[in-house]
């Protein structure tokens, strides 16, 4: 069951391909940082949905591509699907992930857990050091000691 009023797949698609996704910037204006149930309501018990109000809250949520597209990265690195992102579930995300045609894997050149990685990765895009900072959720100095490791 898609809750996603409309998908935009090339905007899924570039997501998936940013590596700033996965470092949840967007995380703080998600439609669920509000939602009051008790427990965890995106990771219930194997094969069950969540509350209707979680997945309602993901229907009306302005950053829910940029957490179906988070999970799909790390999903392509772990090789593991679990809880509900962006409105969809795990059999959904497997489906999508397929239709999508994205390789295995994350590129190989970045490793998504490693924000250095990332750092060097967008500044090879040309961004800049202002904007690689905001990414990651640093300093700017912070971003100037990795892309100076990098060169040592």
């Amino acid at each position: 069951m898609t809750t996603i009023p409309f998908l935009d797949e090339p905007r899924l698609v570039a997501l998936i391909k940013d590596p700033t996704t996965t470092a949840h910037g967007w995380a703080d204006r998600g439609a669920c940082t509000n939602l009051l149930l008790t427990g965890d309501p995106y990771f219930p018990e194997d094969g069950r949905v969540p509350p209707v109000e979680a997945l309602e809250c993901c229907a009306s949520c302005p950053v829910a591509q940029e957490c179906l597209a988070s999970a799909l990265v790390h999903e392509a690195v772990d090789s593991y699907r679990f809880g509900w992102w962006g409105g969809l579930g795990p059999a959904e995300r497997e489906l999508l992930w397929s239709r999508l045609e994205m390789p295995a894997g994350a590129p190989a050149e970045i490793d998504l857990r490693d924000p250095a990685s990332i750092a060097r990765h967008l500044r090879a895009q040309r961004r800049s050091i202002s904007a690689i900072a905001a990414e990651l959720g640093c300093t700017e100095r912070t971003i100037y000691r990795y892309l100076a490791a990098a060169a040592a």
